[in-house]
């Protein structure tokens, strides 16, 4: 869903980071890529999301419990062409094991999100002729998730090139787009409440935002920032254009820690009730930097 850039009823805010390394999500789990070796990869799991400038994975077993190894490969801002992806892949022999699971997250600016009352009968063809006349000289592929939990089929585009590679590279595994988990995650929690709620996930200079009022998705996009004033205007600004009372309404947050620490309190200004998300205890278990880990990427078990 596209907003439009309303204008705010509250000032811009100078804030400031802890960590001037905004764009760097370094590795956490004190294990060396390179030298990673796994004797049993049929019990393990391996999540990766590909993004602007950035590819991000985490692979943990089932079996065992402090498993999680995770981090983060820069490519260059604005790539062509998948060269640099297939060089990251290829380069690093871990994402080559024959994994029980395989997913991949692709933060595709090109998506759309399709309530299932305007596409309930002919889901593909309704989401693939709405995706055309919003990106009427698209040259993508276009793939559907569809979120049983919420209603909705996520329409995104996916060059033909990156698409057959995934597929040919990791066996045809699910491919999903980067918003997709993040809807079915907070859906599934929201089904046990009755306030309207935005939830706000940042990582990596992104902020992922879900607005979901009376039990519906009213809004779900992505915004990049250079720096954490930008992240700020653009959860304002979507508190305010979808209409979402100061008063009583909930806002979220959830990410890494240096964004987390500074917008809480700075939203908190304006918002009465603005909760730090709490992490699943189900997966504490993957490790004691789980909680540092790339939230869209170690949920996906949840979001069966």
């Amino acid at each position: 869903m596209q907003i439009e850039q309303a204008p705010l009823h509250c000032s811009r805010l100078s804030l400031s980071l802890q960590s001037d390394s905004i764009n760097v999500m370094e590795e956490a789990t004190g294990t060396d890529i390179n030298t990673l070796e796994i004797l049993h990869p049929e019990v393990w799991s391996l999540a990766i999301r590909i993004s602007s400038g950035n590819l991000s994975y985490a692979i943990h077993s089932r079996m065992e419990d402090n498993s999680l190894v995770y981090g983060n490969i820069t490519l260059t801002e604005n790539a062509t062409g998948i060269k640099e992806i297939e060089t990251a892949i290829y380069d690093n022999r871990f994402f080559l094991y024959e994994y029980e699971r395989r997913t991949i997250l692709l933060e595709s600016p090109h998506f759309l999100i399709v309530p299932d009352e305007f596409s309930a009968e002919n889901r593909q063809e309704e989401c693939e002729r709405y995706y055309r006349y919003l990106y009427p000289d698209d040259k993508y592929i276009i793939r559907t998730d569809h979120i049983d939990n919420s209603a909705v089929t996520m329409a995104y585009g996916i060059s033909q090139e990156l698409d057959s590679f995934l597929r040919r590279t990791f066996d045809n595994p699910p491919i999903m787009h980067s918003l997709t988990p993040i809807v079915q995650f907070f859906k599934k929690r929201d089904s046990f409440g009755s306030t309207n709620k935005m939830y706000a996930y940042l990582y990596n200079g992104t902020v992922e935002i879900l607005g979901i009022r009376s039990n519906k998705i009213v809004f779900a996009n992505f915004f990049k920032f250079t720096e954490i004033n930008d992240a700020f205007y653009y959860i304002m600004n979507v508190w305010h254009t979808i209409g979402f009372d100061c008063a009583n309404d909930e806002m979220h947050i959830l990410g890494e820690k240096q964004y987390r620490k500074t917008l809480l309190a700075e939203l908190r200004r304006y918002i009465r009730n603005v909760i730090q998300s709490i992490f699943p205890a189900q997966l504490l278990r993957l490790g004691k930097n789980a909680m540092n880990a790339p939230f869209d990427l170690i949920i996906l078990p949840l979001c069966e």
